[in-house]
């Protein structure tokens, strides 16, 4: 089994588990009863005491799974959740098991999750042309004429979001089917309707769905359906290259420029602040030397695995430089804490950030790493440091170096530390 097992840190179970699974396990196990029961333990648990995963039986899932995976990574989004049950139709967590799985095939699975990439934005889920302000004055909105290709084309480049949209409605128009629909799958087509696969080569689209066409027609606009569908899935993924670190899965320094520039002209407008932290890894180059590229590689992503669990839906991880990195606190929505206002919620965010890398394990450091890397860094708020892209940078860059020079793993945050 030590094939197989990377780490020391403890597994913890909530609910009824075979008692011979959890004696079968080398590492340290912990056994509760309740949801309640995880989250006081990971409130609780201290440096030394690494959570690495938490198993929970389907059971207790049944009334708040959302609201149970929530507050766990609000505690401590490091370890790997499992799900042991029969549905494995859970989203919000790392991976599922069956109930009658084997210790081996668990610890597998843990280790197999540690491993896979950082997920990245669902490309009809992110629109990054929004994020970035690219805005121009081109037409796009339909002129009473009859569509076409050429509208098509003006929604690639200047309005992708509702590229789809589009679509429908020129097949619509150049059809007349009485209804006319794309779904995701075969369980969603109505009763009564002639569909076709929308795929182009390997890739899937959905399905066609419409009344009114025969069989060869739906399949033949199906084909042009597709052709259109891909011409759109290439040019957003194209885009996410462009602006994307392809190692940790963070945004880049092209995206930060773009995007602080877009945020900034945005809380000007709306007459509210605008953070931005800079921080890097302590002594970074050390984990390279001892360890190889592959350690370091590893530590990068986790830290930004760590921090994208940390933060607000609206902000935005870059990785700016090799171990450096930019977070724009922007999530415009209100502070989580009552009472709080902008400055203090992301010191808040920045402080837990940094508490969760001095106290998690990095795998490929070896068993008794658990602890050595920490982050230095700087934050600054517009307009209060800066009103432009360049001056805001500067200043968090400045405190970064503030923070190094007291001593490293501290977050400095105007004249104070943390």
């Amino acid at each position: 089994m030590n094939e197989i097992r990377d780490t020391r840190g403890r597994i913890l179970f909530a609910g009824t588990f075979d008692p011979e699974l959890i004696a079968r396990i080398e590492q340290p196990t912990h056994v509760v009863r309740t949801l309640f029961d995880i989250i006081g333990e990971l409130a609780t648990s201290s440096a030394k005491e690494n959570v690495d995963a938490i198993v929970l039986n389907e059971e207790l899932l049944a009334t708040y799974s959302d609201t149970a995976f929530d507050a766990i990574r609000r505690v401590d989004p490091f370890p790997i959740i499992v799900i042991s049950g029969e549905k494995h139709n859970y989203k919000l967590a790392d991976i599922s098991v069956p109930q009658d799985t084997t210790s081996h095939r668990l610890l597998s699975a843990v280790v197999n999750a540690r491993t896979q990439p950082i997920a990245k934005p669902e490309l009809d889920e992110f629109d990054i042309d929004e994020a970035l302000g690219f805005t121009d004055q081109t037409k796009t909105t339909p002129d009473g004429n009859s569509l076409g290709d050429v509208d098509l084309v003006r929604m690639l480049l200047h309005n992708p979001s509702n590229f789809r949209t589009t679509l429908l409605s020129l097949l619509k128009e150049q059809t007349d089917w009485k209804f006319c629909e794309f779904v995701d799958d075969e369980t969603r087509v109505p009763h009564n309707t002639q569909f076709a696969q929308l795929r182009y080569g390997h890739q899937e689209h959905g399905i066609l769905v419409a009344i009114g066409p025969t069989k060869e027609e739906i399949i033949r606009w199906g084909r042009w359906t597709s052709c259109w569908l891909e011409l759109h899935l290439r040019h957003r993924q194209m885009k996410l290259l462009a602006y994307r670190d392809e190692l940790s899965g963070a945004w880049n320094r092209r995206f930060l420029s773009a995007c602080l520039r877009r945020e900034i002209n945005q809380a000007l407008s709306a007459r509210r602040p605008l953070t931005v932290m800079i921080f890097d890894i302590d002594d970074f180059k050390q984990y390279n030397d001892k360890f190889g590229h592959d350690a370091g590689d590893d530590i990068i992503r986790e830290v930004v695995r760590l921090l994208q669990a940390t933060i607000r839906k609206g902000d935005h991880v870059c990785r700016i430089g090799g171990d450096e990195f930019a977070v724009l606190f922007c999530d415009p929505e209100p502070p989580r804490e009552v009472g709080s206002n902008h400055p203090t919620t992301v010191e808040f965010l920045a402080k837990r950030f940094r508490e969760q890398v001095s106290r998690a394990h990095f795998s490929k450091l070896g068993k008794d790493a658990q602890g050595s890397v920490s982050i230095s860094g700087g934050l600054a708020t517009f307009p209060w440091d800066g009103t432009e892209v360049d001056s805001l940078l500067r200043k968090a860059d400045e405190r970064l170096f503030e923070s190094k020079r007291h001593g490293k793993n501290t977050i400095t945050i105007g004249k104070d530390e943390s």
